[in-house]
């Protein structure tokens, strides 16, 4: 039969080899990512299970395309106006997202000296 040790020695393994390969992927990833610095896509929307429309950037030009299991084809390509304004709704999207974290970080903080508060509070109330 299996010793308990043994059995400890084995989910401990196996949780590192999870780990290992998890680190790993995230690295390769990284490094597939870098060589593709012309080609960008900006969004993906998907529209079925086997499609999605996409906004892609190929250096300064901006494309609608539409890639399924079978096929990839350009919509349409962007005007300069339009390559300007997706180019702002990002950038508001981005700015929301860190004005949204930064909300959150203060509210940990408020929340934080709240219980420092109480907790002065407390100890002054018990000394009494």
């Amino acid at each position: 039969m299996l010793e308990l040790g043994q059995f400890f020695q084995m989910v401990v393994a196996l949780i590192f080899i999870i780990v290992l390969a998890n680190y790993l992927l995230k690295k390769l990833n990284k490094i597939n990512q870098v060589r593709s610095k012309a080609i960008k896509i900006i969004e993906r929307v998907p529209v079925s299970k086997n499609s999605s429309l996409c906004i892609v950037q190929v250096g300064s030009q901006y494309f609608l395309m539409s890639f399924s299991d079978h096929s990839s084809e350009v919509i349409k390509e962007f005007t300069q106006e339009e390559k300007e304004d997706i180019q702002q709704r990002i950038f508001q999207q981005k700015t929301a997202i860190t004005e949204v974290s930064d909300t959150k970080k203060f509210s940990g903080n408020l929340k934080e000296l709240l219980e420092q508060l109480k907790s002065k509070y407390n100890d002054s109330f018990n000394k009494d």
